[in-house]
């Protein structure tokens, strides 16, 4: 029994945003709360930068973002 893909693609954002922001955060806040500030800043950002880098290669690296072919590129001064 598993989830059919319209859910599976429907729940990956709320649980990208759980990895991306949400542990990162949890744990950086359970270091502070024992007293190591700078380690938890230090999982906070390295936590959260890494899941951003994450999350552009996964979402927005392969999308194709490049005009169409037909558009001539051409200096129009070099006619």
């Amino acid at each position: 029994m598993g989830m059919d893909a319209d859910r599976r693609e429907k729940l990956a954002p709320a649980l990208a945003a759980l990895a991306v922001i949400v542990l990162p955060g949890l744990a950086s806040f359970a270091l502070e709360e024992l007293g190591y500030q700078t380690v938890g800043s230090a999982v906070w950002a390295i936590g959260y930068g890494t899941g951003i880098l994450m999350l552009w290669y996964v979402w927005i690296r392969p999308l194709d973002i490049t005009g169409p072919e037909s558009v001539d590129r051409s200096d129009p001064d070099e006619e």
